[in-house]
């Protein structure tokens, strides 16, 4: 019985470590640029803890494109692109957020999809780790992308295409009334997804991973009826 109860408060101690750091963005969520732009995103540490903390930030993925390149900086010093963890802890005082970290993406010269992921961690306790994505989408800015435009719904072609794990579509409802949403369907026309667009938001992002490559066809419906209908390619 006392053992049991040592692993569990060991267990509870760990968990409650883990808590004294947090990444305030949301992991996984999109940031967008056009080809050759150098795509910046801060990162939003805060100390949950009583004491000050030392955290490091290290770089374990990254998934990007062949002519694009990808790098970090803390507080306006930037480090080369083969640097993959913060070569010294910053210090964090109690409560505090910082947004010191700057994920960097030299888009490149083709649009498409990149992922690069984090760590983040405290020196006291390297093993409670904090892991997280950031998504880019590089999008051809020279290109006319509009698919449909009216007085009440501005939607832009699907991007990236061909597609391999997730589809964007951007898009504005000036008229929240009316009922928008994109339907894929394979060739044989059966309907393998339906997406609502929701008024308040300005993207919609699909997830295509379990979807078999190949062409499919996406349509937009306003109010039951089919407006406009694409291709799709998803390639794996």
């Amino acid at each position: 019985m006392r053992i049991g109860s040592i692993i569990v408060f060991f267990l509870i101690s760990c968990f409650v470590e883990a808590q004294d750091i947090e990444i305030l963005n949301g992991s996984g969520e999109t940031y967008h640029g056009g080809i050759s732009d150098k795509i910046e995103v801060p990162l939003k540490i805060r100390n949950n803890s009583d004491n000050v903390v030392y955290i490091f930030v290290k770089r374990v993925n990254n998934n990007i494109g062949s002519t694009q390149s990808t790098n970090f900086c803390w507080d306006g010093e930037c480090f080369d692109t083969e640097v993959n963890k913060l070569p010294i802890s910053k210090k964090i005082e109690s409560g505090e957020i910082v947004d010191d970290f700057v994920s960097v993406l030299q888009a490149g010269l083709v649009s498409g999809f990149s992922t690069v992921k984090y760590q983040v961690y405290t020196r006291d306790n390297p093993l409670d780790i904090i892991e997280h994505e950031i998504t880019y989408v590089v999008e051809d800015k020279e290109r006319s992308n509009t698919l449909y435009s009216s007085d009440e719904l501005q939607l832009n072609e699907v991007y990236p295409n061909p597609v391999k794990e997730y589809a964007f579509f951007d898009y504005q409802i000036t008229n929240p009334e009316i009922e928008t949403k994109i339907l894929i369907h394979n060739v044989l026309g059966s309907v393998v997804g339906e997406f609502v667009l929701n008024p308040l938001e300005k993207e919609l992002k699909i997830p295509v991973i379990e979807y078999n490559p190949g062409v499919y066809f996406y349509t937009l419906y306003i109010d039951g009826d089919g407006v406009i209908t694409k291709k799709l390619v998803i390639r794996r």
